[in-house]
């Protein structure tokens, strides 16, 4: 049923969507590291943590609404003062250079994640019916005319045939 083939893309749908969000939010949670900003929490959805786990100066933690996900560095409000020996870990006290590394890196990250999915997909192709006939009823009119089950159709006027596709272009 139709319900069956669009449920059967959720699963799927969502767990790619989760890898894609873990990935952007990781590139800007390494490069903030890399830069010397503590990092207070690195979440995964929005809204109440279902989950949570501290380790160091940051809470990882999983919450309600899986439609995307943050990073919240040390110092990035503008209206917060941030004191004199905290300022070295704050976000708006790095360089300009070392902030635009920061916010680039989530999307730098998954376009350096997108090449190798892709290349995979690519990789893997496209599994193709085979010119292999399946099963042949009796009273069938393939029957009639000779075509058996596991028959392989090789051509059709003279034109080699591999795949399944091939035949159903001859036929139309």
């Amino acid at each position: 049923s139709w319900i069956q083939s669009a449920m059967s893309g959720v699963g799927p749908a969502i767990i790619l969507l989760g890898l894609l969000i873990f990935v952007h939010e990781l590139g800007h949670f390494l490069v903030a590291k890399a830069c010397g900003v503590r990092v207070e929490v690195f979440s995964l959805g929005f809204g109440k943590k279902i989950l949570s786990y501290v380790y160091g100066d940051t809470t990882y933690c999983i919450s309600i609404v899986p439609l995307g996900g943050y990073v919240k560095m040390y110092g990035d409000d503008p209206t917060a003062s941030v004191p004199e020996d905290q300022k070295k870990w704050a976000f708006l006290h790095k360089p300009v250079s070392q902030r635009i590394a920061i916010v680039l890196a989530g999307p730098l990250m998954n376009l350096a994640f997108a090449f190798p999915l892709f290349l995979g997909i690519g990789y893997s192709g496209e599994e193709l019916a085979s010119n292999q006939l399946g099963e042949i009823a009796i009273a069938s009119p393939a029957y009639k005319y000779g075509f058996r089950s596991g028959d392989k159709i090789v051509s059709i006027n003279n034109e080699e045939i591999k795949y399944w596709k091939e035949i159903q272009k001859k036929l139309e």
